[in-house]
């Protein structure tokens, strides 16, 4: 039997597995701003689905509080926060946008969580943490249209503030690794042509993505992009320095197979997510999972996981049906 991480290495390697390696996600509302509560539930995840990798779940919204975004929280825990408001509304506020530490504030609850959940380990999990690229908290704080209309009429204030943006990212990212995270789940919601043309997207989003994640290619091994979306770029970042990809496969495609004709990144999905997914009959779910083992048989560097987040309300029953369905894989 091997280990969690032994079962990844091999994915990443593109070399024969045991079983499916897998891992599933959601977030813990109105708990994960507690570092320790989002390490207890991290954990509590992994051991109760034998997960082969954490995928870390800190609010969506972290890397925009310290810029003054205000929180609207919801009561109980399926919930999560969105913004109060955008705090970017017209195209001078980009001029109110300062230097923030990536390693104090919002940040450090983020990395005592990490830190924690090291801390409470039996076995050393393969471990993500989530990290938004600049463009990405960008259009946290502004929403993604106003943001695109403010490079339009004024590039040099979006392009400043995200100079700043990408500075405490890769802070962020390197205090991260120095933590002891195998790599990062890096998530861009700005690489779809539903919002960028490709000269912008290399210009805004692609030259800040390749200065964070140079910054820890020799430092991690286990580095996945996700792209947010439908109508993605995936062929547009094949160049970015991570092993694996993940975006909304079975949700809005393009299909594992249809990318595998253009890259050599490993595949993290096969699963659809959210509502979409939650929607499913037991008997569609069983059958999704099936086929990501059948897929396994000819593409080895396919690791399942949802297309996104899965939604927190999510029955246990469905979960476990997950589990059974990936340890009927194993050889």
């Amino acid at each position: 039997m091997m280990t969690h991480k032994e079962r990844i290495e091999k994915a990443l390697a593109f070399q024969e597995t045991d079983r499916v390696p897998f891992s599933l996600w959601a977030h813990f509302p109105n708990l994960d701003r507690n570092p320790r509560r989002l390490a207890e539930k991290s954990l509590e995840q992994q051991k109760e689905l034998d997960l082969d990798f954490i995928k870390f779940m800190p609010y969506g919204l972290y890397s925009t509080v310290d810029y003054g975004l205000d929180l609207k929280v919801f009561p109980g825990f399926n919930d999560a926060p969105v913004e109060e408001e955008y705090i970017i509304k017209k195209v001078d506020d980009w001029d109110s946008i300062k230097m923030v530490s990536g390693r104090s504030g919002e940040y450090s609850i983020l990395l005592e969580a990490q830190r924690l959940c090291f801390e409470m380990m039996d076995e050393r999990i393969p471990f993500l943490q989530t990290v938004f690229s600049p463009m990405t908290t960008a259009a946290k704080m502004a929403g993604p249209e106003m943001l695109v209309r403010h490079i339009q009429e004024k590039p040099e204030k979006v392009r400043r503030a995200l100079e700043l943006i990408t500075e405490t990212t890769k802070q962020f990212v390197n205090a991260v690794v120095e933590g002891g995270a195998d790599g990062i789940f890096y998530a861009t919601q700005m690489s779809t042509y539903e919002r960028m043309t490709e000269s912008l997207h290399k210009d805004f989003v692609k030259k800040h993505d390749l200065e964070v994640l140079n910054t820890i290619k020799n430092k991690t091994w286990f580095n996945v992009i996700h792209i947010h979306g439908a109508n993605c770029m995936i062929k547009e970042l094949q160049d970015y320095p991570i092993q694996a990809i993940s975006w909304h496969d079975r949700d809005d495609g393009p299909s594992m197979s249809e990318v595998r004709t253009f890259s050599n990144k490993v595949f993290v999905g096969g699963l659809s997510w959210g509502k979409n997914w939650l929607s499913k009959s037991n008997e569609a779910v069983s059958r999704e999972v099936a086929e990501v083992a059948s897929w396994r048989e000819k593409d080895k560097g396919i690791i399942m996981g949802p297309g996104c987040v899965i939604d927190p309300t999510t029955p246990s029953e469905r979960l476990e049906l997950v589990k059974r369905g990936v340890l009927d894989t194993a050889r």
